[in-house]
């Protein structure tokens, strides 16, 4: 009764005001994950079920366990939680990077809020995964948590049309966090040769986009954004470059994924960029070599080089980071045909350009030294 109440995916559940939280701990980082504990958390008082969880994951589980073992958390949740709450739980992972969360909601809270919608975004961006309950998840939940003396999990009348419906209003939030569009990435950051459109039969023209990503050198994330070089404008690459020195910035790792790589006067200003701010690191890695038989393009390239700039061509788990950054982390990427062999041919262009400017070595020593 108190699971079936509380539980129930109404569109409108009024007189639900409690929270119920369901959790499972398991070791992340084993070939066959082992769960640690499992139990249920609800609202006590002013406090939420989520901080009650916090405080008791604190205490009872990082206090005792060393710091280096990896957990993977999941929550099923009778309500999403509240802008406040979310905030805490981004706190928390952001405080926690050997903690994986993933949150099953039931009903979600208050979306209609922008607040509570950019802290729902906020919790995917720093690596949550927010689904909401379907049947599979209620069938878990009632099989775990549920005192049920033997019987099976029944579901509800219109148990399926309400998760279509909390689903549908979920992705429409989280896709507005996203900075590119599935479509746009995939016709602009394509590494084939042309990209043909086959609604039209016409090829597709790609423009040069620039994705970066800011970390400190711990690893957590400051910032994150997407540009578009605009015609007759300044480059992407520039834009980047006016937004970074604003930030004034030191020690900090930057991860750039570009459609095509810099030409000559983009590379120069990298270049000029990185030689004042010795302790950054920057690392380009690009879909396609823009230019790449020409002398001048070529030199831009290696200036890169000699300046420390690493610059690579994107393979797989590039493309894969790049989807999961910046433009759905709740869908899989899925590469397109040919994308290994694309990789292949553009990483033997940018080999022979380093070989035939001398670099090789120096290229070399220098990934050697960012892998110590």
């Amino acid at each position: 009764e108190t699971f079936n109440f509380n539980f129930e995916n109404l569109c409108y559940a009024e007189g639900r005001k409690n929270t119920f939280l369901c959790y499972e701990v398991t070791r992340k980082d084993c070939d066959s994950p082992v769960s640690l504990c499992h139990g249920v958390f609800k609202n006590k008082g002013s406090i939420h079920a989520e901080i009650c969880f916090l405080y008791w994951f604190h205490d009872k589980v990082l206090k005792v366990l060393t710091q280096r073992e990896g957990f993977k958390v999941t929550w099923y949740m009778s309500w999403s939680p509240c802008f406040e709450c979310a905030e805490q739980v981004v706190r928390f992972l952001a405080t926690h990077h050997n903690l994986n969360l993933t949150i099953f909601s039931s009903r979600l809270y208050n979306v209609s809020d922008p607040d509570t919608q950019q802290k729902l975004c906020r919790l995917v961006q720093e690596g949550a995964q927010v689904a909401v309950m379907d049947l599979s998840e209620f069938k878990k939940c009632w099989e775990k948590f549920v005192d049920n003396d033997g019987q099976q999990f029944r579901p509800w009348k219109r148990l399926h049309t309400n998760f279509r419906y909390q689903n549908s209003k979920l992705q429409e939030i989280l896709s507005r966090m996203s900075l590119l569009r599935e479509e746009v990435f995939y016709l602009q950051f394509h590494n084939g040769h042309k990209v043909q459109l086959v609604q039209h039969h016409c090829y597709f023209r790609r423009k040069p986009y620039l994705c970066y990503r800011l970390e400190q050198s711990n690893g957590q994330e400051l910032l994150k954004d997407c540009l578009l070089s605009k015609k007759g404008k300044q480059h992407a690459e520039i834009l980047f470059l006016d937004k970074i020195r604003s930030m004034e910035l030191s020690q900090v790792r930057i991860t750039c994924y570009l459609t095509w790589s810099p030409c000559p006067n983009c590379a120069w200003q990298l270049e000029t960029f990185k030689k004042d701010r010795p302790d950054l690191i920057l690392h380009i890695y690009t879909s396609r070599l823009y230019f790449h038989w020409k002398r001048a393009f070529q030199e831009g390239l290696c200036s890169l080089w000699r300046s420390g700039i690493q610059v690579d061509v994107m393979d797989l788990p590039q493309f894969t980071d790049c989807w999961t950054n910046f433009v759905n982390p709740q869908k899989p990427f899925r590469p397109w045909k040919g994308l290994e062999k694309n990789v292949r041919r553009t990483q033997r262009r940018l080999r022979r350009i380093k070989e035939s400017w001398g670099l090789q070595d120096l290229v070399n020593d220098f990934g050697n030294l960012q892998l110590g």
